[in-house]
């Protein structure tokens, strides 16, 4: 009787331990969709905006405003002005910034990559 007694509490222990296991990684599922939607409502807030002062800087501009006196009277810089102006074409357009466009993130150091490879193979 001893034998079953001790089964019983194994499978008890172990479905508690499973049960909780669940709870877990539903409570993270949880954690990780409540921060995907405020991630996404971010930026949709923040492309929404830019869209917002690509119109308003548009506006300056269709009066006839030189970009360079927008930009002064607005306390930014030259190429925010055309950054606003570019993100508000590229969304009539229907177009997005492609990966390939961002040269900021490209690496000309060829030399560096050569040793990161190196550094990597077994």
């Amino acid at each position: 009787m001893a034998k079953t007694s001790d089964r019983t509490s194994a499978r008890t222990r172990a479905r508690q331990a499973l049960a909780e296991k669940q709870r877990k990684r539903r409570e993270r599922d949880e954690r990780i969709e409540a921060a995907a939607t405020r991630y996404f409502a971010a930026a949709d807030a923040i492309e929404r905006a830019q869209r917002e002062a690509g119109e308003a800087i548009k506006a300056l501009v269709d009066e006839g405003e030189p970009r360079g006196e927008i930009a002064e009277l607005l306390g930014i810089a030259n190429r925010d002005i055309k950054a606003a102006l570019d993100t508000l074409s590229n969304d009539d357009t229907g177009e997005g910034k492609k990966p390939s466009e961002d040269v900021s993130a490209e690496s000309d150091d060829s030399a560096h990559d050569d040793t990161d490879e190196d550094r990597h193979v077994a």
